[in-house]
């Protein structure tokens, strides 16, 4: 809870200084959030001008649990909205949540090895997304990709914008940066250009999210992310994705405008592998201010990395540097999506860190000067970067999951966290990190 003391002669004017339970004190503003706050000093809030020399990391933010005043509903932890157990869970990580509330757990019909019963999170939790958000600031993540799945705004628009909500205050509290990334995957693409202006029209006008000094700008604008263009299995045409970029780019008032980053296919440049195919997408990707070429589960391993790195990353990079496009890699730590999709259990290794580590190091290497890792919190597929069950004694029994020392290498809940921090140093910095792992355990 908050104590709060408005000052000003109206909502619009005012300003509230508020005080939360962890002892935090924030200055709140109608337009542009909370503007200062004694978790970060000024000199140290990640400045919102450019994604570049920025680390930056997904937030899926749709865990929902029945009772969390959000949806209240299970969602994403489980099959068909039910109680999280042996025969609906569909997640392959169990989070670590030792360090939540226990206002901001909901039990399962899970327990542990020890007899105690096991519980979760939800998004819809303003305390655990700031919670996240500060985890980021400990780490020295620089900020995240709200990822805003348009299908679902349109249907459920309040729970989406509470979980925005959620993740702008913590981001304005713990002076880390964030842009909105739609994902076109659950869209109605007879809807989809109307759907994406209007949402955007409701984020910027009701929701004044482009007015948080945390909201992260590239090239003069807001940055908005667009996930799916040109992916070969997502039901959207060129002349759909044209008109949005059209809208976007030039033809919107000028409040609305932005710089785009597109979330485009692995075979982008030369339409292949997972790319559409139709000679028109050639003109759509090289469209987008900032593109991020997706790479889950496109190499398994450091060899299979290395070769990626030498057939896709570096001439894509040549390639973005002709026609003045920034380059955003993506890296990510393993994948697992044994109960979502019936694929074997950890069929992409992490190799205790080692296997993100050789992505890191061949990102910078290569000379990027910006970095994306997918995901900070998909346990659904086992790309979680956030504190993690270190243990099968910290996972619940009546389930197979993948806990951090399934390579046998122990390892703490927060290895990932503290290996993207590391590598976010050597980004500030200017210098290629080290080939090997610099830290241990």
């Amino acid at each position: 809870s908050w104590s709060t003391r408005t000052h000003g002669n109206s909502v619009n004017e005012g300003f509230a200084l508020v005080v939360g339970d962890d002892g935090v004190a924030a200055i709140k503003c109608p337009l542009h959030g909370y503007v200062w706050s004694t978790a970060v000093p000024l000199k140290d809030r990640v400045k919102a001008e450019s994604l570049t020399d920025k680390v930056m990391t997904g937030y899926q933010g749709w865990f929902h649990a029945k009772g969390d005043g959000g949806w209240n509903r299970w969602n994403h932890w489980s099959d068909h909205n039910t109680i999280p157990s042996k025969d609906s869970v569909s997640v392959d990580m169990w989070p670590d949540v030792s360090e939540l509330d226990p206002d901001e757990l909901f039990p399962t019909g899970f327990t542990f090895p020890n007899g105690t019963v096991a519980s979760l999170y939800s998004a819809s939790n303003s305390q655990t997304v700031e919670r996240h958000c500060r985890w980021m600031q400990n780490y020295g993540i620089d900020g995240l990709f709200l990822q805003r799945f348009i299908g679902s705004a349109t249907r459920f628009p309040d729970v989406l914008n509470q979980v925005m909500e959620n993740v702008r205050s913590g981001a304005e509290k713990y002076g880390r940066v964030f842009s909105i990334m739609y994902d076109i995957s659950n869209g109605n693409h007879l809807t989809l250009v109307e759907d994406i202006i209007e949402d955007w029209k409701s984020l910027v006008d009701e929701y004044h999210i482009t007015k948080s000094q945390q909201y992260l700008h590239h090239r003069g604008r807001p940055l908005l992310g667009i996930w799916g263009f040109g992916v070969w299995d997502r039901e959207v045409d060129y002349h759909h994705a044209q008109e949005i970029l059209n809208w976007l780019q030039y033809e919107a008032e000028p409040k609305y405008r932005v710089s785009v980053m597109g979330g485009v296919p692995a075979g982008w440049r030369n339409l292949s592998r997972d790319s559409k195919m139709h000679i028109s997408w050639e003109t759509i990707y090289r469209r987008f201010e900032v593109i991020s070429p997706w790479t889950v589960g496109r190499y398994v391993d450091q060899r299979t990395a290395d070769s990626f790195l030498e057939n896709y990353i570096i001439p894509d990079m040549l390639e973005c540097a002709t026609f003045g496009i920034d380059y955003l890699p993506v890296a990510f730590p393993g994948f697992s999506a044994h109960h979502l999709m019936n694929k074997a259990l950890n069929s992409i290794p992490r190799f205790g860190g080692d296997f993100l580590w050789r992505q890191l190091y061949n990102v910078l290497l290569a000379g990027n000067r910006m970095l994306y890792i997918a995901m900070f919190d998909e346990v659904d597929e086992g790309t979680a970067i956030f504190k993690i069950a270190p243990t099968q004694a910290q996972v619940p029994r009546e389930a197979s999951f993948v806990s951090l020392d399934a390579d046998g290498i122990r390892l703490p809940s927060d290895w990932y966290l503290r290996l993207v921090g590391e590598v976010s140093t050597y980004l500030h910095d200017g210098i290629v990190c080290p080939e090997e792992i610099p830290i241990s355990p």
